[in-house]
């Protein structure tokens, strides 16, 4: 038992030691997607890469092994305590009215979770998420006054840290609650090249901050028979905003406005068609509007994601041994970004908008260690976003989400 307990305790700090050097190591590109400037930036999925393979449709899954960042009350199955991280390597192709494509790359790690329960079926749980990508890079010339190129670096997003408690009521019946801390920032960074070599370059940022306050999220879920009903309603916070301008020689800082977290729900399906195939099913919807922030450069519509997902479960072999017992996933979303973006060749929105709309398809599998604790799980997504004729520009992607897990019985 103490040999076995060993292992365990240097399983666990070998994924936390591995988990960490990725992060700090893997370089970002130098852009994440053409629709950041001016709005929120890329909206992330925080789930782990099982359920994104099954199209983000992860309000109404629970296990022992299995459950969603989205409700909290997924957890309360699980029996001792477990650690879980992802990494999503993505690359994009940018394509533009002028025929002209570009591709980016960037490497993010948009989750850890953490989870462990307790006497009296208390289940605790911390975890980090990336909220949306706000990094972009645009290029731009200038010929207003002397010729010049105008370069915008923008970093930041939103990121969320959440604390979680979920209890069983009964048998078939799980609850949860998230207080959801809303952190990170927003910066950008215009630099102005003249064609004129005697001219200097100039350079201005600009970096949007926000109180670190917080907002609570309630899940519930409901089994009868095979068949699972999951639920989320999450409450709005507003966030007062510091604005600081930063030029050659001044520094102009502007408060008195707010970012409004909006309130939002989910409601989903899961359940067994056959003893081998699982089916699941979410929407997903967070009630951005024009009071959320108000801004001559974006307006905001409801995010809304509609998921669908299968799972041809693994048979007496599902703990790795040969491919016939590995999971086979597939799954599909659309997405629809808050962003409502200025049409091409509109400098704001007072030319009109236009929505970002993400179409994501998913392959996925994975494999559980021998004490059905842990586990290794892999998917690849492709899709397309966005209109080239409202626009000016469309994105193609494909990532590749991957997600250890591991669990450790000393806790019991």
């Amino acid at each position: 038992m103490g040999a076995r307990t060993s292992r365990c305790r240097l399983g666990v700090a070998a994924v936390l030691a591995a988990f960490v050097w990725l992060s700090v190591t893997i370089c970002p590109g130098m852009a994440s997607t053409v629709y950041g400037p001016g709005g929120l930036g890329e909206p992330s999925l925080e789930e782990g890469a099982r359920i994104r393979a099954l199209g983000g449709a992860g309000v109404a899954e629970h296990g022992a092994t299995q459950y969603s960042l989205v409700n909290p009350a997924s957890t309360t199955e699980i029996r001792n305590l477990l650690l879980q991280a992802t990494i999503l390597p993505s690359y994009r192709k940018i394509d533009g009215k002028n025929a002209t494509s570009e591709g980016v790359s960037e490497t993010l790690v948009p989750t850890f979770r953490a989870a462990v329960r307790f006497p009296a079926g208390i289940v605790l749980g911390g975890a980090y998420a990336i909220g949306t990508d706000a990094k972009f890079r645009a290029d731009r010339p200038e010929s207003s006054g002397t010729l010049s190129t105008l370069r915008i670096d923008g970093t930041g997003g939103l990121q969320f840290i959440r604390l979680s408690l979920a209890k069983s009521i009964l048998r078939s019946t799980r609850l949860g609650v998230d207080y959801e801390i809303v952190a990170g920032s927003y910066h950008e960074e215009w630099t102005r090249t003249f064609a004129d070599a005697a001219l200097s370059t100039m350079r201005d940022t600009i970096e949007v901050r926000y109180d670190r306050l917080g907002h609570w999220r309630f899940g519930g879920q409901q089994s009868l028979g095979r068949w699972t009903l999951g639920a989320v309603y999450e409450m709005k916070r507003e966030l007062p905003l510091t604005i600081t301008q930063k030029s050659a020689g001044s520094t102009v800082t502007t408060a008195g406005r707010s970012l409004t977290i909006p309130d939002g729900w989910a409601v989903g399906l899961s359940g067994s068609v056959t003893s081998h195939l699982h089916v699941a099913t979410q929407y997903r919807r967070a009630n951005w509007n024009r009071e959320s922030l108000p801004s001559d450069l974006v307006d905001f519509r409801p995010m809304t994601r509609l998921s669908f997902g299968i799972e041809r479960t693994g048979g007496a072999g599902n703990a790795g041994s040969g491919a016939s017992g590995l999971p086979i996933r597939l799954g599909v979303s659309y997405l629809e970004w808050p962003d409502l973006m200025p049409l091409d060749r509109q400098p704001t929105i007072a030319g009109g908008t236009a929505g970002v709309n993400e179409l994501t398809f998913s392959l996925g599998t994975g494999i559980v260690t021998q004490d059905k604790g842990g586990g290794l799980d892999f998917t690849i997504e492709a899709g397309k976003r966005g209109d080239k004729e409202a626009l000016g520009v469309s994105e193609r992607f494909i990532r590749a989400a991957l997600t250890l897990q591991v669990a450790d019985d000393t806790w019991k």
